[in-house]
């Protein structure tokens, strides 16, 4: 059998490579490349997250601006809408942010003693619900009064107008969970 100068050199060169493959000092050190992924640990967003409960106490004072008129002439029941005038605080904890929705509904309303000489006009009014981060919380306030009187048949109504700023406290302490 004839073997060609090409031939011996195909087999040498693969009796090389069978060496070098099967040789100990010829394998490579495995780069970062070649080792299995490591579990990514994953941040604590996709985990929920424990919501603590914050508690802000009875007597927190609640400054808020009127969105619409509100009159002794609207009867009770009538709900209004205000927007929180400064940030509601549990201590040092921002529990509702400045500008947050509150509601509220006349409590009473009325003219009293229609006669001649003497008539009087009252408001009351109360908050009834706060929106903390898209969440409605039920709120319970001190109420907000005025009265007015007048005298020889002049008809005085009570009116609080649209944009003014009135001062409720809480009544029941408000616990939210943030």
């Amino acid at each position: 059998m004839v073997v060609s100068p090409m031939n011996r050199l195909v087999g040498a060169l693969l009796t090389a490579l069978c060496v070098l493959a099967i040789s100990p000092s010829s394998q490579a050190e495995p780069s970062a490349l070649d080792e299995a992924p490591a579990k990514e640990e994953k941040p604590d967003t996709d985990k929920p997250k424990e919501k603590k409960a914050i508690t802000v106490p009875t007597g927190t004072a609640m400054m808020v601006k009127t969105a619409n008129e509100v009159s002794s002439d609207d009867k009770p029941g009538r709900r209004f809408s205000a927007t929180l005038q400064a940030n509601l605080l549990a201590g040092d904890e921002v529990v509702a942010k400045a500008g947050s929705q509150v509601y509220g509904q006349v409590v009473s309303s009325g003219k009293v003693g229609r006669g001649i000489v003497v008539q009087h006009s009252n408001l009351v009014l109360g908050l009834t619900d706060i929106n903390i981060d898209g969440t409605m919380y039920p709120i319970q306030t001190g109420s907000f009064s005025e009265n007015s009187t007048s005298v020889i048949l002049r008809r005085q109504t009570v009116v609080v107008p649209a944009g003014s700023i009135l001062e409720f406290r809480l009544t029941q302490p408000l616990t939210v969970k943030k």
